[in-house]
């Protein structure tokens, strides 16, 4: 199967403890990356959004 270039921006502390935890268990972030994206095709997980908003004081 082909390969494709992938680039978001994620939070940098978030990315820092996932490479560490990669390094750690002596896993490519890409191929973990890659399964929890296959798993979320087939439906293995969901993900539940929660928007929240908070008034900020006017000057």
């Amino acid at each position: 199967m082909a390969r494709k270039a992938f680039t978001t921006t994620i939070e940098e502390e978030l990315q820092r403890n996932f490479k560490e935890a990669c390094d750690k268990n002596g896993a490519k972030m890409n191929n973990v990356i890659e399964a929890f994206m296959k798993s979320y095709i087939d439906g293995e997980f969901q993900i539940e959004l929660i928007y929240k908003l908070t008034p900020t004081k006017s000057k």
